[in-house]
């Protein structure tokens, strides 16, 4: 390849090996010798290093929750070794809107609770007939809420994949579409965090209702100190889905893939 192709950075398709840190082509250069432009060893950016996150290995609760683990706690290490293959998110986006969607539930039922007048005046009894009755309606709710949030979750997370693809081409980065995707999934955990703090605020949901407070009383401190943990969590959530999405983008902007045929790894489409 002349060296004015390599030096600006002329890759001809998505298969072309480039130097993963500054997107030199190393196609055809000696794998234990150094990248012309920076130094950085052409072993390292070979594609035979991604091997997977546990969650595109196997299927499976204890794969998905050791990925999990993974991208909060070492997500360099995660966007190092992870395939160009899009998970399937589909499970995670439900398991993170379960708990929001139920949190709205118990916002409707309050914004529609049923008053019964007291003679002389006034009103009690406030919502279904009981604190147990109330849930089970905002549960009820919340699971039919459920899929429409999981859908706004699916859609936030395709306009970050989106967002990666143009900000890429901007910058002349290699960030096809199912490397994106491959990013913004993975970091999609973060919502699951956001779902997390969303069930830890639900024991507090109904306490901001005066008529409640006065029928049952007013919640305990562990019910407002486990409602300020689940508002961090939720926004900590919020900000380690666009952290992994930037640093996907910065740590991944030359990732390399196998060529078909070259290995039994095919790289998978968007969806």
């Amino acid at each position: 390849m002349p060296e004015d192709a390599r030096s600006t950075r002329g890759w001809t398709d998505v298969y072309t090996l480039l130097c993963e840190r500054c997107g030199y082509v190393v196609e055809g250069l000696p794998e234990d010798g150094p990248c012309p432009e920076c130094g950085v060893k052409v072993d390292e950016s070979q594609p035979k290093r991604r091997t997977g996150t546990p969650w595109q290995i196997c299927r499976g609760f204890v794969p998905t929750a050791a990925t999990a683990l993974l991208v909060i706690t070492q997500p360099r290490r995660t966007l190092d070794r992870m395939r160009i293959q899009p998970p399937r998110v589909a499970l995670v986006l439900i398991a993170a809107a379960l708990p929001i969607g139920c949190l709205l539930g118990a916002a409707l039922v309050l914004v529609f609770e049923m008053e019964r007048p007291l003679p002389g005046g006034g009103s009690t009894a406030w919502s279904p007939g009981s604190y147990f009755g109330a849930w089970m309606l905002a549960l009820v709710i919340g699971a039919v809420l459920t899929p429409m949030v999981a859908s706004v979750l699916w859609g936030l997370t395709w306009v970050e994949a989106r967002g990666l693809v143009i900000f890429g081409k901007q910058n002349k980065f290699r960030i096809p579409p199912d490397l994106a995707h491959t990013i913004v999934r993975h970091g999609a955990f973060g919502w699951l965090l956001c779902g997390v703090g969303a069930a830890l605020t639900l024991p507090l949901a109904f306490a901001f209702e005066t008529e409640w407070r006065m029928a049952h009383g007013p919640p305990g401190r562990p019910a407002y100190w486990l409602a300020y943990v689940g508002l961090g969590m939720a926004i900590l959530g919020f900000l380690a889905f666009e952290v992994f999405a930037w640093l996907g983008l910065r740590r991944c902007k030359f990732a390399n893939r196998e060529r078909p045929g070259s290995t039994d790894q095919e790289p998978s489409n968007e969806g």
